[in-house]
């Protein structure tokens, strides 16, 4: 059988950066620095030798990805030296007719059989050398019929939608000594949605999606903003979508498959599917068999969202213990009970109208600041109320004492109050107001 080699002189394929083929091809190689200059220099170097004819041309076309040019050529073994001329003794025989000797095979036809070589030239899809129509290039020493079939493959792999980047990605079959030529890893937050994802990578990025949503939350309530609310809504919905999309590649299926997650019942068991069932061990049509998250990165994420969600609880509690209060109060429903609960006479067991001055700030479009309304009018608590977003002065107050109180850092929630000059932003609640009654000081006092 024929040995080829792989020979590069430094060509790089048009529509490459030189740059990054080098550096991809170094690190491939291995090339220590010092080496690096000749690899480049121009001059012929045989990357590997000992090859048959369907290896040489596997690693051609995986090079030929990243943008190097590489030639495959026979590797010629030195002839081997002529033997001695042998000195006949002529011996007195009867005259015989005289034998022709055959001559030596050439090489170059021995490398196609009679019955593969029909009449016609063709031309070399590799260097365009015009020749006899032929197996093996004679300048090359390209396997043509193989390099047309494969380019053929190509074209109707292009027109089915698989992208070059990912033909990069997929490894040469066993058989044609492999070399792996990894793409570039997935990312979980990008906005693409091509390759695959382990079953880990998937649990990671779910958690820490959940994570960042929970934050969003908490900032949309606390800022009263519909517009961050909306944002977080779209974004989880966006990169939820496109976790699954990515975990289904990893089973070779299309990301169609994430519509079963919308049928109640068979949605969640889907679910379940995506994140406990290992996807395909080789390479499959949307890349190679992606690299698995490490175990310490997984919990960490888990942990990141347990975290969040404690600390989820924690923001809003305030808000919901105030909610309860007021909702569980029979003022509230208009009743003719006691005027308030426990909890909220206890908060207010130190307050004196006389000497407490309570200032609110509030928004005409405030849900809140009407909540805080109707408790002080249900557990006659005196008030004066100002609009900022009506009155410009009230709101450059409020801005101004907020400031020199300390606050320092972007906007607040309504109602916000002032509490014999005190002020609490962010519709505090009637035990966080009773720390700066009148009463309450002289107590601690």
């Amino acid at each position: 059988m024929t040995d080829h080699k792989l020979v590069f002189s430094g060509d790089i394929l048009p529509g490459h950066d030189p740059e990054l083929v080098k550096a991809k091809l170094v690190a491939l190689l291995k090339v220590s620095p010092a080496q690096a200059p000749r690899l480049f220099s121009g001059q012929a170097v045989t990357i590997k030798k000992g090859l048959d004819a369907d290896a040489a041309q596997a690693y051609r076309r995986k090079l030929a990805a990243l943008g190097v040019g590489i030639r495959v050529e026979i590797d010629r073994p030195a002839p081997a030296p002529r033997p001695a001329p042998v000195v006949a003794v002529a011996v007195a025989t009867p005259a015989e007719p005289p034998v022709a000797a055959s001559p030596a095979p050439s090489p170059a036809l021995d490398l196609v059989a009679a019955d593969d070589a029909p009449a016609g030239d063709m031309e070399c899809p590799e260097c365009g050398h015009r020749q006899p129509r032929r197996t093996l290039c004679l300048a090359c020493g390209c396997d043509m019929p193989r390099v047309l079939a494969a380019r053929e493959q190509e074209a109707l792999e292009a027109k089915a939608g698989i992208s070059t980047a990912q033909h990069a990605s997929l490894r040469i079959q066993p058989g044609e000594h492999a070399v792996r030529l990894d793409a570039e890893p997935v990312r979980l937050f990008g906005a693409d949605f091509g390759g695959r994802i382990g079953r880990r990578s998937y649990l990671a990025g779910g958690a820490l999606l959940l994570a960042l949503l929970l934050w969003g939350a908490i900032a949309g309530f606390r800022l009263q903003s519909l517009w961050l609310l909306g944002l977080c809504v779209l974004a989880g919905i966006f990169f939820g979508i496109r976790l699954s999309v990515l975990r289904c590649h990893d089973f070779d299926w299309r990301g169609w498959w994430v519509l079963i997650s919308a049928i109640p019942y068979v949605g969640m068991l889907f679910s379940l599917l995506l994140t406990f069932f290992p996807g395909s061990r080789d390479d499959n049509t949307f890349g190679p068999r992606p690299d698995p998250t490490g175990w310490g990165a997984t919990v960490g994420a888990l942990m990141v969202l347990v975290l969040s969600t404690g600390l989820a609880f924690k923001f809003f509690a305030e808000d919901l213990a105030g909610a309860a209060m007021r909702y569980g109060s029979p003022a509230a429903f208009g009743s003719d009970g006691p005027a308030g609960s426990a909890a909220q006479l206890a908060a207010l067991s130190a307050y004196d109208p006389a000497r407490d001055r309570i200032v609110m700030y509030s928004l005409t479009t405030c849900g809140y600041c009407d909540l805080k309304r109707a408790e002080f009018d249900a557990l006659g608590v005196r008030y004066r109320e100002v609009f900022i977003d009506t009155d410009t002065a009230a709101g450059d107050a409020m801005w101004a004492k907020l400031r020199a109180s300390g606050w320092n850092g972007g906007g607040v929630g309504t109602p916000t109050l002032e509490v014999n000059g005190v002020m609490l932003p962010n519709n505090p609640s009637l035990e966080r107001m009773s720390q700066h009654f009148v009463g309450q000081r002289r107590r601690a006092g």
